[in-house]
């Protein structure tokens, strides 16, 4: 669900070891910036235009536009850290600024009771511009901070003169009690490779990084070796030359033409080798099951328990077990005193949940489940394939968890007799920010909920619409039950159609704003057109700008970024639901899902890791002029997007460059990336 649907996402971060004059444990995760990784070092914002972050010359760049009103308002910190009572601490840091300001630096409590074990004597730093300041200092707390964070509050009285930069050029936390482990080194897998496997029939490529070397632009000779070191297939690399998403010259392996089934496989070129990997069909057999899973323990509202939770470890009270949130003060709205929230999946670690983020998830798991029942493959999720409370309840599996997302939607919907009656709530969560570290069942926050927004409503219209009809001859009941939920908020978007929540931050909750929403009503009205045929939702659908289009850009939050679909820009998800149930009448559905898929294909073969991600000019999406190009947040999202789309292209084609097109999106996902990591959580030589 937004922020949190990038569940694919993992982080290589660089450990680095400090060295002192005495034998000292380094506590940061990031000490420097020279390899370009900033995490786990996180800008925080009361308002997300205060300031941005970057990476440029090996140090990490904080550009301030605004200064808040207090100065914890910017801040910069490092999270997951615990200082010990009576252990010796040293803390340093080196950084500059383009104009006069202050930093105060801290480390202490992350949440109540917000103690401090180090400060500068609870005064700030004064900064010179352009000159260095570097700190050495050591410190023996007296009292154990367990959830703590080394912090530098940058805004408020402190800020200088916006706008100006603040630049990061180290920071380290070493405790010279503690006895330095040995660093266990992760071997050098210059061949980045889909860490899962590859299928027989389908495209093999991986990705070699090289020196620079002038021999760089040579092809190598290479070597596919077997579980027992026999050499089965060889050739020469393709010089690809300068990746430049990456910083990398790579070249390319291509070892397609192998198609015999087996175990650990690992490809060979001079000194360069890659991680272990399978040529088979079950690589993914078991991982589309615990990446359902996710959803389960997303669930509010109830006890996650054995057998569902798989380990014991996992298990927990109900979160929200009684979830009344009342009303957020100061924002101008008539609705009702408080609202039943119970139910429905967590959007994150605060313990939120958005109409929007959650109808965006909701719509991918039933259209998964509408795509599997076309094809006749709907019985990998069947009754009791997820393990989940409604097992053998002789209902799919799946349609079981989306309707626990979809009961808990239907309870936001403003009843009559308030204003805007028939509209979605936007969100709900805690009145303030939660300390991390806590399980739901342990949050005593005072819950909120806040208005309705047109884009909320036009989520609930669409998801409701789309559930009506699968549910149809399953529970009929529930069917109409959601037929009547869809066209009521259809028709209140339609009396509320600019009703947009604010772009910024509430205490407690994520804002997820978005001020375009036509492509919502698009949306909209094709999951109604084809539940109920009525023409009144073909007229609405087909007077959008973009009809039976998938956009090559997205708009909202990532406005002109290059993208198909996401939280915001929900057109391209109407257009694929007119191509899946209505191919023959809406050909320019097709032909468009085609077309998108195509240029997803020429992207990849632009990018030395296979990926269908251009670079995208990060001016569009900080809303200022810059040179920088990089990839947008959540950017394994995207990936994942796209690939729907060209699942949809191989569907409607039969061609099999769509297929590979999805396998090598797959590949990068999978360890083919420069961060030679597999980017689910547990899965491949290096997770």
């Amino acid at each position: 669900m937004s922020k949190k649907l990038s569940m694919f996402c993992m982080i290589l971060f660089t450990l680095l070891a400090f060295r002192g004059m005495c034998s000292a444990a380094e506590l940061l995760e990031t000490t420097d910036f020279t390899s370009g990784v900033s995490l786990p070092w996180h800008l925080i914002e009361s308002d997300d235009s205060n300031a941005y972050t970057y990476i440029k010359d090996g140090k990490l760049i904080v550009h301030m536009d605004k200064k808040g009103v207090n100065k914890w308002d910017v801040r910069l910190a490092h999270r997951g850290l615990s200082i010990i009572s009576g252990y010796t601490y040293t803390v340093k840091f080196s950084l500059t600024a383009t104009k006069d300001c202050k930093v105060y630096a801290k480390i202490g409590d992350r949440g109540e009771p917000y103690g401090e074990a180090w400060n500068n004597g609870w005064k700030p730093y004064s900064i010179k511009a352009n000159q260095v300041l570097t700190v050495n200092e050591r410190f023996t707390p007296s009292i154990n901070y367990k959830e703590a964070e080394f912090a530098f509050e940058l805004g408020g009285e402190l800020a200088g003169a916006v706008p100006y930069e603040i630049e990061f050029i180290s920071m380290s936390l070493s405790d010279f009690s503690k006895p330095t482990s040995t660093p266990v080194i992760t071997p050098s897998r210059d061949i980045r490779v889909n860490q899962m496997g590859y299928f027989p029939d389908g495209v093999k490529r991986a990705t070699v990084k090289i020196g620079n070397s002038g021999a760089d632009e040579s092809p190598l000779d290479w070597q596919l070796k077997n579980s027992s070191g026999t050499v089965v297939a060889a050739g020469k690399t393709k010089p690809f030359g300068f990746d430049h998403a990456s910083g990398d010259k790579v070249h390319i392996i291509d070892f397609t033409d192998y198609t015999k089934p087996g175990k650990g496989y690992q490809l060979v070129a001079g000194s360069y080798t890659s991680w272990y990997f399978d040529i088979g069909t079950d690589m993914y057999t078991r991982m589309k099951y615990d990446a359902l899973k996710y959803f389960y323990h997303s669930r509010s509202g109830i006890e996650l328990k054995m057998p569902y939770c798989m380990e014991s470890k996992w298990a927990r009270p109900a979160g929200h077990a009684n979830d009344m949130a009342s009303l957020a003060s100061g924002k101008g709205y008539n609705g009702p005193y408080s609202i039943d929230a119970t139910g429905g999946w967590y959007d994150g670690a605060d313990y939120g949940k958005y109409v929007v983020n959650g109808g965006f998830a909701l719509w991918m798991l039933q259209n998964q489940y509408e795509h599997s029942k076309k094809n006749g493959q709907d019985t990998p999720f069947g009754d009791g394939k997820l393990n989940i409370p409604e097992s053998e309840n002789n209902i799919n599996d799946l349609l079981d968890e989306t309707r626990w997302e979809m009961e808990w939607m239907l309870k936001m919907q403003i009843p009559e007799g308030y204003d805007r009656a028939g509209m979605a709530v936007h969100k709900l969560g805690d009145e303030k920010w939660l300390s991390l570290g806590l399980r739901p069942d342990e949050d005593d926050m005072h819950r909120v909920y806040y208005p309705p927004s047109t884009a909320a409503t036009l989520n609930l219209a669409a998801c409701a619409a789309q559930a009506a009809r699968i549910w149809k001859d399953i529970d009929s009941e529930f069917s109409e039950k959601c037929m009547i939920a869809a066209e009521s908020a259809y028709k209140a978007a339609k009396s509320n159609p600019a009703i947009f929540y604010p772009y910024g931050y509430d205490s407690g909750t994520m804002a997820y704003s978005d001020d375009y929403v036509e492509d919502d009503f698009y949306w909209a009205a094709c999951e109604m057109y084809i539940t109920t045929g009525n023409e009144k939702y073909l007229s609405d659908l087909k007077g959008y700008k973009e009809s039976q289009m998938i956009p090559s850009v997205l708009t909202g939050e990532f406005k002109g970024v290059e993208g198909c679909f996401n939280r915001n820009a929900t057109g391209g998800l109407g257009t694929l639901t007119l191509a899946l149930n209505k191919t023959a009448e809406f050909p320019e559905a097709s032909a468009s899902i085609i077309e998108a898929a195509n240029s997803y294909i020429e992207i990849q073969k632009k990018e030395g890791y296979g990926v269908p991600l251009a670079e995208v000019d990060m001016g569009l999406i900080l809303g200022m002029d810059t040179d920088i190009t990089g990839y947008p947040g959540a950017s394994n999202s995207f990936i994942v997007n796209k690939a729907i789309v060209m699942a949809y292209a191989y569907d409607l084609s039969k061609d099999s460059k769509y297929f590979n097109g999805v396998i090598e999106s797959m590949d990068y996902l999978m360890g083919r990336n420069p961060l030679v990591q597999c980017y689910v959580s547990g899965y491949g030589e290096n997770p």
